[in-house]
């Protein structure tokens, strides 16, 4: 079903993506989440820049936390110029004074949000989110193929800047990794997301180590200077050897959610606790398995208090297969029915994108696994990757098929199954099914 919304010089547009499946809670939710998510967009209301809501609904704002996890719904949903906008926002916001930190909200007129901003000095900031905000745009580039995303002067500094010279400025332990002295004043810097108080003296957090490592990582792949590619390749290896070596407890069997000066602290933390599996940081294997086997455990005996800590758990869970629980939280998400704008978008983006595995890589190619339950369909239409546009099918785990509606070239494809991956160049025009 098409949606029409307003761009920024006051024309329409339309959004053409679509869900069918065997799933129709699945299908149920979709609309309900594309709808809702579309109803926060401000573009072309007086006063606005190109921009949609970005945080609690009694707050007017976007916020960089809520921005960098609602990005990819709202590219699926063809919101890329409020992307753009937003994100580059943020990068002119973090300046030397502050000590390469973004600001943490502004309101649609651009100014900065004064409930999170007093000074330069005294504003709200918690160490994961400039990382995020680096990840994601560099996850938009692989989404739109516009590179504007990597090379306006804002972006480019901001990725730099905040792989090399944020880190080094809040590398309170020494080690290499971001931080801050303690997770009890969000307005003096805060090492997590976490804001439930778990663990208040908190240094380093697992959230901030796994966006450090992600967005580390991303760069090191796009970074214009190869010797920056380097460096950057050499601190990521670095923060996961750091994360393997010392974070691991295998007496207990999983990872600790971060260190206080005295050493690590052990407590089921949320997002310090699930973050790295989040940003896949995990290595696959028996960790692994005993680290999701924790998580699901503390989700039932201490669930967080927060609808919106629960939209990272479809990605948390089905970055490690766990697909049955992964499906779970989700349908959790889509019961709540939940205003908060991350809600939607999250849920939008963990079905076009998440159930159907569908991933573009850097150099313009997609990858598609299912994450369906045994017997189950789906198919997602009107999917824009550059300038193509895709329809993804998955009949469980049996079948996959792609089709190029539209776009100026072929697209080169890997399917893959639980056992094997297939590969196919699908001409504009034209659908390939693959299977096992």
């Amino acid at each position: 079903m098409a949606r029409t919304l307003p761009t920024p010089d006051g024309t329409r547009r339309s959004t053409e993506l679509a869900v069918a499946s065997s799933l129709t809670d699945i299908v149920d939710g979709f609309e309900w989440a594309a709808e809702l998510a579309l109803s926060w967009v401000q573009t072309g209301r007086t006063g606005a820049m190109p921009s949609y809501w970005a945080g609690l609904t009694d707050r007017p704002m976007f916020y960089s936390r809520d921005l960098a996890h609602q990005a990819l719904g709202g590219h699926l949903l063809g919101l890329d110029e409020e992307n753009l906008a937003m994100f580059q926002h943020f990068a002119e916001s973090a300046t030397a004074r502050r000590r390469y930190y973004p600001l943490w909200a502004f309101t649609f007129d651009g100014e900065p949000a004064a409930i999170d901003y007093r000074s330069d000095d005294d504003f709200v900031r918690e160490t994961p989110a400039p990382y995020e905000l680096v990840e994601k745009s560099i996850e938009q580039y692989r989404w739109t193929r516009d590179r504007r995303w990597l090379d306006s002067p804002a972006l480019a500094a901001f990725h730099r800047n905040t792989v090399f010279l944020f880190t080094d400025a809040h590398d309170v332990h020494g080690i290499g990794a971001a931080g801050e002295r303690a997770a009890n004043d969000i307005f003096a810097g805060s090492p997590t997301y976490n804001e439930i108080r778990t663990a208040p003296d908190l240094q380093l957090a697992g959230d901030g180590l796994a966006s450090q490592w992600a967005a580390t990582r991303a760069y090191a792949e796009v970074a214009p200077d190869p010797a920056d590619r380097a460096e950057a390749d050499r601190r990521a290896a670095s923060l996961l050897r750091l994360f393997e070596e010392r974070w691991w407890n295998e007496q207990e069997g999983h990872y600790v959610p971060g260190f206080t000066d005295r050493g690590p602290v052990d407590v089921f933390a949320l997002e310090p606790s699930w973050f790295p599996a989040v940003k896949s940081m995990i290595p696959a294997g028996e960790r692994a398995q005993r680290h999701l086997a924790y998580l699901a455990e503390g989700l039932e005996v201490s669930p967080p208090p927060n609808i919106e800590a629960f939209t990272y758990l479809p990605e948390a869970f089905g970055a490690y297969g766990h697909d049955a629980v992964a499906l779970r939280w989700l349908r959790h998400l889509i019961a709540s029915r939940a205003d908060y704008p991350e809600v939607p978008f999250t849920v939008v983006s963990h079905i076009a994108a998440g159930l159907t595995g569908l991933r573009p890589t850097l150099e313009g190619d997609v990858e598609t696994r299912s994450h369906l339950p045994e017997g189950e369909w789906i198919e997602v239409r009107g999917v824009r990757i550059g300038d193509a546009e895709l329809t993804v099918r998955h009949d469980g785990d049996d079948a996959s098929e792609l089709t190029v509606t539209a776009g100026t070239q072929p697209v080169r494809w890997s399917a893959h199954f639980p056992d094997s991956t297939r590969h196919a160049v699908v001409p504009v025009g034209a659908t390939v099914r693959l299977t096992p």
